[in-house]
C-alpha cells in the first residue's frame, strides 16, 4: 500500500450510466465507491473503499481492511470460474462464477461493482451482480444460471443437489404470530397459511406452544409452519406418521442462522415442507441449492417485529429479486412492514403470498382485518 494510492481502471461510464438508469429503483448514495488494486492501495483505508486482490491476501491485510470498515475482494481462477473471497463488515463468502474474460477486475467489472456498492447493496451481493452482468447491456440481470454459486458458507454442493423439498402452492395471506392463542384464532377464520414463531428458552412451553397450535391446525384449511423449533415440530408431526393432515404441521420456517445447525436430512426425511427468510442475492442464491418448498424475501419495508441483519430492501429491489428467482423456487413469499396499504403493491410483483405481523395482531377487529387482507389475494 502507498501513501496515496492508484485508483482501479474503471468504466466511468457505464459505472454513471448504471446509477442514471437504475438508481431510482434502488436509491444511490450521493458519496462514491472507491476501487483500488490491492497492490495500489493507499496507506489509509476508509469505509467506502474496495481492495481487489489477485490471489489470497495476507491475513495482516485482512485485518487492516477490517479495522477500516472496508472491502476486499480476493479473486482466483480456477479453470473456467473466478473464485471469490468477499471479506466485508458483514461477514466472508467464497463464491464461484463463470469466467467471461482473463482479466479477474476489468474496467466493466469494476463499474458495476462500484455503481452497486453505491446503490446500498453489501459487497458480497454487488459482486453476485458485477459477475451476473452481461457486457453490452444496462438491463439489471435476472438470468440465475449467470449468478455466483455459493461456495461458503454452502449448504450443499452445486453439483450434487440433494433431492427437493415438497413445493408449495401459492401460500395466499401468510400470518406469522407469536403463540398458539392467535393460531387458533386465525385458524377459525381459516388463514391460508400461520407460522407460530414463538420465543422462550422453556422446552416445556414451547412443546405446549407447539403441540396446541398443530391440534387447532389438524383438519382446518390452515397450513402451518413452526419457526425455528424444527426438533419438536419433526418429533410431533412422526409420532402422527409423518402425516400433515394427521399431525396438523404442514412445515417448518427457518431463518439463515438457523440452517447451519438443523439437521436438513431428517427435515427433508419427515416430509414436511421448508420455508426459508432471505435478505439479498447471495443468501437466495445460498439457499436455492437446498430446493426449498418456498422463499421468503425481504424485509421490504421497515419493521419493528425483529431486528434484521440488513436494512428494508424496497420493492425496487423484491421485485428484481421475485424476477431472479421465481422460475428456480416459484413459491415466493414477500415479508416486513406489509400491512393493508403495502400488500396491493407487493402482490402486483407477482408473488402468490404475503406475510404479515401487526396488521392482523395490532388490529382492532381482527376478523375484519383478515376478511380485507384475504380480499386482496386473487380468487383461488
Amino acid at each position: 500500500m502507498s501513501a496515496h494510492g492508484v485508483q482501479a481502471a474503471c468504466d466511468a461510464a457505464l459505472r454513471q450510466q448504471l446509477l442514471a438508469r437504475h438508481g431510482a429503483t434502488f436509491g444511490a448514495a450521493d458519496q462514491a465507491w472507491r476501487a483500488w488494486r490491492l497492490q495500489d492501495a493507499p496507506a489509509l483505508l476508509q469505509d467506502h473503499d474496495v481492495l481487489l486482490a489477485d490471489g489470497e491476501a495476507e491475513p495482516p491485510v485482512i485485518a487492516r481492511v477490517a479495522a477500516a470498515g472496508a472491502v476486499l475482494i480476493c479473486s482466483e481462477r480456477e479453470g473456467g470460474q473466478w473464485i471469490d473471497t468477499v471479506h466485508s463488515p458483514m461477514g466472508t463468502w467464497v463464491l464461484g462464477a463463470g469466467a467471461d474474460s482473463d482479466a479477474p477486475h476489468g474496467p466493466g467489472f469494476v463499474a458495476v461493482l462500484l455503481a452497486c456498492l453505491q446503490m446500498h447493496f453489501p459487497a458480497h451481493d454487488a459482486l453476485c451482480l458485477a459477475r451476473a452482468w452481461r457486457t453490452g447491456t444496462l438491463d439489471w440481470p435476472d438470468a440465475f444460471a449467470r449468478f455466483p454459486q455459493v461456495r461458503h458458507p454452502a449448504l450443499a454442493a452445486p453439483d450434487q443437489l440433494p433431492p427437493a423439498f415438497p413445493p408449495c402452492p401459492a401460500l395466499g395471506l401468510y400470518a406469522v404470530v407469536p403463540d398458539a392463542d392467535w393460531i387458533e384464532r386465525l385458524v377459525a377464520l381459516a388463514v391460508p397459511t400461520v407460522q407460530l414463531r414463538f420465543k422462550s428458552d422453556d422446552a416445556q412451553a414451547v412443546q405446549r406452544e407447539v403441540e396446541r397450535a398443530a391440534l387447532a391446525a389438524r383438519g382446518s384449511a390452515s397450513r402451518l409452519f413452526i419457526n425455528d423449533h424444527w426438533r419438536i415440530a419433526v418429533a410431533w408431526h412422526a409420532a402422527h406418521g409423518n402425516d400433515s393432515a394427521r399431525s396438523g404441521i404442514y412445515g417448518i420456517h427457518l431463518g439463515q442462522e438457523d440452517l447451519d445447525e438443523a439437521d436438513l436430512y431428517a427435515l427433508r426425511a419427515s416430509g414436511l415442507h421448508l420455508g426459508v427468510s432471505t435478505h439479498g442475492y447471495a443468501e437466495m442464491l445460498r439457499v436455492a441449492t437446498l430446493r426449498p418448498s418456498y422463499l421468503a424475501l425481504g424485509a421490504i419495508f421497515p419493521t419493528t417485529t425483529k431486528v434484521m441483519p440488513t436494512a428494508p430492501q424496497g420493492l425496487g429491489r423484491f421485485q428484481a429479486y421475485v424476477r431472479l428467482m421465481q422460475p428456480v423456487v416459484p413459491s415466493l413469499v414477500g415479508i416486513g412492514g406489509v400491512d393493508a396499504a403495502r400488500l396491493p403493491q407487493v402482490l402486483a410483483t407477482g408473488v402468490g403470498s404475503a406475510a404479515v405481523v401487526r396488521a392482523i395482531t395490532e388490529a382492532a377487529d381482527v376478523p375484519a382485518a383478515v376478511a380485507n387482507l384475504k380480499g386482496m389475494f386473487p380468487a383461488g
